[in-house]
């Protein structure tokens, strides 16, 4: 009977993960190991990590329940940080994040734009990002600003 009920209870706690996603309007973006500057500005979930280099993020709805978390520790509606391996997530609302610096990777779902400016290095590479299903191109190398999901 115990087990039933285990069962139910995973059952159930899955079909509302999958609806709450089917439910996250818009698209994706990623960006796999960029260099340079982004900043990202939309409303969905976003994580990321930044090997060196700044993060500035800044909750655009600070009267929602949801904060920032660095790090693994949950922060404050504005937060900026510099150093190494520097983890991120909002797990929902409106955000504006600036990452800088070397190992930038960003995964955001839901609607917004990014502004993607590569910092190529000595082999002139600065970095892959994607919107939606689309194939992965190299980050420009001059500032460029691309939307992502159904920006209104």
């Amino acid at each position: 009977m115990r087990l039933l009920a285990l069962i139910l209870l995973v059952l159930t706690v899955s079909v509302g993960i999958a609806t709450a996603a089917a439910r996250t309007p818009g698209g994706s973006l990623e960006v796999k190991e960029g260099r340079g500057s982004f900043q990202i500005t939309g409303k969905g979930v976003i994580v990321g990590r930044v090997d060196k280099g700044t993060l500035k993020i800044v909750d655009l709805t600070p009267a929602d329940q949801w904060s920032p978390w660095v790090n693994g520790v949950p922060r404050g509606k504005n937060l900026w940080i510099k150093g190494r391996n520097i983890t991120f997530r909002i797990s929902a609302g409106r955000y504006r994040i600036v990452a800088s610096g070397d190992g930038v990777s960003v995964s955001a779902r839901g609607t917004g734009t990014a502004v993607l400016d590569g910092d190529p290095d000595a082999v002139g590479d600065t970095g892959q990002f994607r919107v939606g299903d689309s194939q992965l191109d190299p980050v420009p190398d001059e500032t460029t600003k691309t939307p992502f999901g159904t920006v209104t």
